[in-house]
């Protein structure tokens, strides 16, 4: 894997080596076939080799990602439109899991529409 700097965190993503050089192996894994004897290989539709991975995973360190999803599992106001949480891991999470946002688990509160949702499809 290659070494990365750390970008700071107003730098937009798409400025940064890591996604120059994703980008540019665009072009040299365009030409990857999902076919190859005869058997196709289903990597969910998308053209990716060992180096594009590690290019990938440059990139997810340099976006710092690991921390994203951290603030994100913490529920952290990271909509910074609607200065609020993103609670997308709620909507996945079992019923007993515990996710909190302002200081309230709100996985009762998901299940509780999840299980109206259901009771509502299940009458149609």
């Amino acid at each position: 894997m290659q070494a990365t700097a750390v970008v700071s965190k107003s730098a937009l993503i798409s400025e940064t080596p890591a996604w120059t050089s994703l980008k540019d192996h665009l072009g040299q894994i365009n030409k990857t076939h999902l076919e190859y004897d005869g058997v196709v290989v289903d990597f969910s539709r998308q053209r990716a080799t060992h180096e594009t991975l590690d290019k990938l995973l440059v990139l997810a360190k340099e976006a710092r990602l690991k921390e994203k999803i951290e603030v994100m599992f913490n529920g952290e106001h990271i909509n910074t439109t609607e200065d609020r949480s993103v609670l997308h891991v709620a909507l996945r999470a079992p019923q007993h899991e515990q996710i909190y946002c302002d200081g309230k688990n709100v996985v009762p509160d998901v299940w509780g529409v999840l299980d109206k949702i259901k009771d509502f499809t299940d009458r149609l």
